[in-house]
């Protein structure tokens, strides 16, 4: 397998880098959380708060595994993907693995500053909003080193910029 998978904490970019990836690359281009709406027929926060983040993040592995099957496509996967050992698994074998790095202070505005993040990206916790992030990133980082073929830091860059960092790393290869 060949694909370009793209990890990171939520807010981080990992679509909007994905599909822009995918375009100058001339890739296919996979969200793997679009991927569980279209399934669903709900969206994430609507799918959360009827089943449960045990329930979905069964069904994130799933369709991991459906997209992980796909060959040359560039994957923007959940940013939670990563608490699960048998997704870093897939994830490793299926191409390379990109991390996008965000600082908390970039993701806070990002959120903030996306209409569709209530839909798209539910409460983890009972947290305020800045907790659950400086707590998510202390869970997840270590995991999304681990897993990381290449770290992108992407505070204050354009989705342009990234693309060519990423095109560049990709040519070096």
């Amino acid at each position: 397998m060949n694909n370009i998978n793209l990890i990171g904490y939520r807010g981080c970019g990992k679509t909007a880098v994905g599909r822009k990836l995918a375009e100058v690359l001339q890739r296919f281009f996979v969200d793997s959380d679009a991927v569980i709406v279209e399934r669903v027929g709900l969206s994430i926060a609507e799918y959360v708060a009827e089943s449960g983040w045990k329930r979905f993040r069964l069904l994130e592995s799933e369709v991991l595994r459906d997209c992980c099957q796909k060959d040359e496509v560039v994957l923007a996967t959940g940013g939670g993907v990563v608490l699960v050992r048998e997704n870093r698994s897939l994830l490793k074998k299926s191409g390379i693995t990109l991390w996008l790095q965000a600082n908390s202070e970039t993701i806070l505005e990002r959120l903030n500053h996306d209409p569709q993040s209530p839909s798209l990206r539910p409460p983890l916790s009972s947290l305020d909003q800045v907790d659950e992030i400086l707590t998510g990133l202390k869970e997840r980082e270590p995991l999304y080193r681990e897993l990381a073929d290449f770290i992108i830091p992407v505070d204050e860059q354009s989705v342009d910029a990234i693309v060519q960092q990423i095109v560049n790393i990709l040519a070096e290869r």
